[in-house]
């Protein structure tokens, strides 16, 4: 209970903030930390705070026809040193709920009604950048790299649930960046790293206590080594006189390597090997376009294909998402379709999931949003149908 009370003076507390300027009507793309775009400004504020209100309306047993109240937010805060230094943070707060399984949960519990109850705060990203002259940007610290988009960007209020589950996030490690602009052809951005499973005191959270990850705890890049990498190419800004297709068009293709990890068994016992390598590759397409002057319109899709996914030796999986989001002066409407195959050697695991959800939101002010959705989630043979509300308050300094 005290914690519940906690968690809610510090959303109490960041909604008496009020802000300059606000995100897009539309939904809230995070800010890119290799981007110096607020090289003016010592100090910047990026963020948005979620509240979901979720009622889980029909599913295969009745005790897990639950209502849940929790939050999915992020503080995204840098500091320009100079020119070519600077420092960002991705600052988390988040719940885990039983329509979110954010990765599989291996929870044994019953699932039971909650009001912003399980709730951790963590540092997710905290990277020293170094710009050159030359459109090259260096890194290092603990961030999320970079295979396919970002998960933020994808439409309705429940969007980016699916494609959270199998991103790569919270790695330790460096990379580099190249931006190059080559005008009617668009910008394009290559990215690089190499990276290990962040096994520091920023793995701890606080609010709720989810424990600091260890090496011997195993897993694919817990390995205290740069042997895991990630690379991608991403374009966008393109222009053509002849062919409105071309402008809006955005692309990102990716691969990355999680390499497998040991778990120690005990002192008179040897490192055993417990995972595979995992392997993914990703291709992903975006376009946006003006429809009339009051309406635009985005489609999106991505195929992340993933060899050994989480290092399960005959678990391979692909995910397949397309979406599209209208927006028509103040109000909002998108969604998704997600298929996941899962190619098991088990035949009872080899099934096909789909995820369906759509929502409608409108913007109340420049920085206040309210989403009410709908999700259909066919996972693991049994269905759930979730119906909710959103409110979104955006920070932008």
């Amino acid at each position: 209970m005290k914690k519940t009370v906690f968690l809610i003076i510090i959303i109490i507390l960041i909604f008496g903030v009020s802000p300059r300027d606000s995100f897009s009507q539309s939904g809230h793309e995070h800010h890119d930390h290799s981007l110096h775009s607020d090289a003016n400004k010592k100090f910047y504020l990026h963020g948005g705070v979620k509240l979901h209100f979720d009622s889980i309306v029909e599913a295969h047993e009745k005790k897990e026809e639950v209502d849940e109240a929790s939050t999915h937010s992020h503080f995204e805060l840098g500091y320009n040193l100079n020119k070519n230094f600077s420092i960002f943070s991705d600052i988390k707060i988040e719940g885990e709920s039983s329509g979110h399984t954010h990765g599989g949960s291996t929870s044994t519990k019953d699932p039971e009604d909650k009001f912003f109850e399980d709730h951790k705060l963590f540092v997710n990203e905290l990277v020293l950048n170094f710009f050159t002259d030359s459109n090259i940007n260096l890194y290092l610290g603990k961030f999320s790299p970079s295979v396919g988009f970002d998960y933020h960007i994808f439409p309705g209020m429940y969007g980016y649930q699916k494609i959270e589950e199998y991103a790569i996030t919270e790695k330790l490690g460096y990379g580099l960046m190249l931006n190059q602009n080559f005008g009617d052809f668009g910008t394009h951005k290559f990215n690089i790293s190499t990276f290990f499973k962040d096994t520091t005191s920023l793995s701890n959270s606080i609010i709720n206590d989810r424990g600091k990850t260890k090496k011997s705890d195993g897993g694919v890049s817990n390995t205290q080594d740069f042997s895991s990498y990630a690379v991608s190419l991403e374009g966008k800004n393109f222009f053509s006189l002849t062919n409105n297709f071309i402008d809006g068009f955005s692309y990102k293709i990716g691969h990355a390597k999680q390499a497998k990890g040991v778990k120690h068994l005990g002192s008179n016992a040897a490192n055993v090997s417990l995972t595979n390598d995992e392997k993914r590759s990703s291709f992903s397409l975006a376009h946006s376009s003006l429809i009339t002057s009051n309406l635009r319109m985005k489609i999106i899709a991505e195929y992340m294909n993933i060899e050994h996914y989480t290092g399960e030796e005959l678990h391979d999986r692909a995910y397949m998402t397309t979406g599209i989001d209208l927006l028509y002066k103040k109000i909002n409407i998108g969604g998704t379709y997600t298929q996941e195959t899962n190619e098991a050697a088990e035949e009872d695991e080899a099934i096909d999931d789909k995820v369906y959800q759509v929502s409608l939101g409108y913007l109340l002010s420049k920085n206040l949003r309210t989403d009410i959705g709908y999700k259909k989630a066919d996972e693991e043979n049994e269905i759930k149908h979730t119906v909710g509300a959103l409110i979104t308050y955006y920070l932008d300094f």
